[in-house]
């Protein structure tokens, strides 16, 4: 009776140091931890001294409407100034990576 009990105690510790060694094996491959200064090394933000300044032409008039931020791009929509615009901004190369023009469809009789 005692060698049993002995041996249901020490497959007990044998179970909570596994899981403890699974939980750490866990926690150490967890990305980033969830900080963010930890997430933006591992995605590579760059930083704004990277490529200074951007320059983004839009025509007279027009006015930001919107700006939102797509996986790691940031699109604008312009509006004023003719037809309303979207243009798409690369800020990890610098530049501007594209644009659309909107413009209305004829009226179908």
């Amino acid at each position: 009776m005692r060698a049993i009990k002995g041996l249901v105690l020490f497959l007990g510790v044998l179970l909570l140091a596994g899981l403890g060694v699974l939980g750490y094996g866990l926690y150490s491959k967890a990305p980033g931890k969830g900080t963010p200064s930890a997430i933006a090394s591992r995605v590579g933000a760059p930083s704004v001294a990277e490529f200074g300044q951007l320059a983004v032409p839009i025509p007279a008039g027009a006015r930001v409407e919107q700006m939102v931020v797509a996986g790691d791009r940031v699109v604008l929509r312009l509006s004023g100034g003719g037809p309303e615009r979207i243009v798409v901004l690369d800020p990890g190369l610098g530049k501007v990576a594209g644009g659309f023009v909107l413009t209305p469809e004829p009226a179908v009789r």
